[in-house]
């Protein structure tokens, strides 16, 4: 691969960028362990409902925020022609007095090392990079920097040094102005970042940490299954068959067999049937009655994951009406990971909540139900390992 390096060089507070730009291919640094999921694009789920249904390319980036300001349109097109990589890319236009606005947070900030922004962009126009302190109830701007956009490919880079109070950051960009861009790739991370492999783009297997595996490929044993109302395989999983749910169905096996409330991992692929926000309470797995557990997304579109004793919450991480805006059809990725020292959700490989030192179960009730009505599961693995872990700030 043969590469020219710009050598313009902008440093401006704590952010500082090195604008380079290759022919053909992806950096190298790119492979890189990467902190977002979806950094091409090609997660993508359909938007909000609108009068007429909506054209394949106006989907929206799974895992990122999009604003669309004062006549700003986007675009994920699923066209190879026009990705930096892969199939798709983001595409958006903006008027002289719109805006679109692309963010990918909150991260959490495990120290004050430096992050690396990289990112491909191509269009006219300008873009505003921006760093945001995500607090509790707004975002702080840290730093930001002016990106001039040229016809071809560029590969734009920044660094970017979280102050001592830091915990959570997100990532912005905007467009200033009249601005046409096609955006790919984009990497962030620090040194000493593990990938996580989530989603995953295979199905998982079964090891000797492994309890339950489930890949719905046959049909459950009636034995260890108790199985009632409308269950069955389909054949239009996320990796081949999945179970299907219907009107009053309900499938459960042995919780003594199945999970440790001292540690573990699970994770599972499902389609819900309904939009999250249908105010109905759907587990995704749960061990119901006073000694519970419960993965769920609740009538208020929350998602989260924790532990009870008699009727009482012990612990217990949620993303606050993280579902509110889900369609259904769409295969999404949930997983939670727990032990003494914290406890992880994950949705489509992004850490959407977490707390420190739960407070555990010593026990469980009987019984694990697995889903719920008006949803499809695939590939669902309960292991008794920690499997996934994104360092966080000190408690």
């Amino acid at each position: 691969m043969k590469a020219v390096l710009d050598t313009n060089v902008f440093v401006s507070g704590v952010f500082s960028a090195v604008v380079a730009f290759m022919l053909g291919g992806v950096s190298s640094a790119l492979a890189q362990a990467n902190i977002l999921p979806n950094p091409s694009f090609e997660l993508v789920e359909p938007p909000p409902p609108t009068a007429a249904p909506p054209a394949p390319e106006s989907w929206l980036p799974r895992t990122w925020n999009v604003v669309q300001q004062h006549g700003a349109l986007w675009r994920c097109p699923d066209d190879p022609g026009q990705a930096h990589s892969g199939r798709r890319c983001a595409h958006f236009r903006s008027p002289l007095h719109g805006t679109a606005i692309l963010r990918y947070g909150p991260m959490p900030v495990p120290n004050e090392q430096p992050w690396t922004v990289k990112l491909w962009a191509r269009g006219k126009g300008q873009l505003l990079a921006a760093a945001n302190e995500a607090l509790p109830d707004r975002l702080n701007r840290l730093q930001e920097w002016p990106v001039a956009i040229e016809e071809r490919w560029k590969l734009f880079e920044f660094q970017f040094q979280p102050g001592p109070k830091c915990r959570q950051w997100t990532f912005e960009l905007a467009t200033r102005g009249e601005a046409e861009v096609w955006l790919d790739d984009v990497f962030i991370s620090y040194s000493g970042l593990t990938s996580l492999g989530l989603p995953p783009d295979k199905p998982v297997a079964k090891d000797e940490h492994t309890l339950l595996h489930l890949p719905f490929e046959e049909p459950l044993n009636e034995d260890a299954f108790f199985l009632k109302g409308q269950v069955r395989l389909t054949d239009e999983g996320r990796f081949g068959k999945a179970l299907a749910l219907g009107a009053d169905a309900y499938v459960a096996c042995s919780a003594n067999e199945n999970v440790d409330p001292r540690l573990g991992t699970v994770e599972l692929w499902c389609k819900l049937l309904s939009p999250g926000n249908d105010r109905v309470y759907r587990p995704f797995v749960s061990v119901p009655g006073p000694e519970g557990m419960a993965f769920r997304k609740d009538q208020y579109s929350h998602i989260g994951f924790g532990f009870s004793s008699g009727w009482r919450s012990l612990s217990h991480a949620t993303a606050m009406g993280y579902a509110d805006f889900w369609q259904p059809g769409v295969w999404r990725h949930l997983a939670a990971c727990w032990d003494k020292d914290l406890l992880q959700v994950f949705v489509d490989g992004k850490l959407i909540a977490w707390t420190y030192n739960p407070m555990l179960s010593k026990a469980l009730g009987p019984e694990l139900r697995l889903g719920a009505a008006a949803m499809e599961l695939d590939d669902l693995r309960i292991s008794t390992v920690v499997r996934y872990r994104l360092p966080v700030p000190p408690p």
